[in-house]
């Protein structure tokens, strides 16, 4: 397997079944939607902030950090193009 840091997006969360990604979904929404931190801009800040926190960890926490990280872009897209 490559290193977490050279996967895209797409590669870390088809690392995740179906179930795992709905579950990461609904927690990153849960968690930030009452601080107000569920906006596109704050989700790729701290998608950002996760992905570079990566680059401290041991693999398998990389692994975990680089995959809330895309969810967050993820879901930061999808919220972008739901309001264009």
């Amino acid at each position: 397997m490559d290193s977490p840091e050279d996967l895209s997006d797409e590669e870390l969360l088809a690392m995740l079944t179906p179930q795992q990604l709905a579950q990461l979904d609904r927690t990153i929404g849960e968690t930030f939607s009452d601080g107000g931190v569920d906006r596109v801009e704050a989700l790729f800040a701290l998608a950002q902030v996760y992905s570079m926190r990566a680059a401290q960890r041991d693999e398998t926490s990389a692994l975990a950090l680089l995959q809330l990280a895309a969810a967050m872009r993820r879901r930061a897209e999808d919220i972008a193009s739901r309001t264009a």
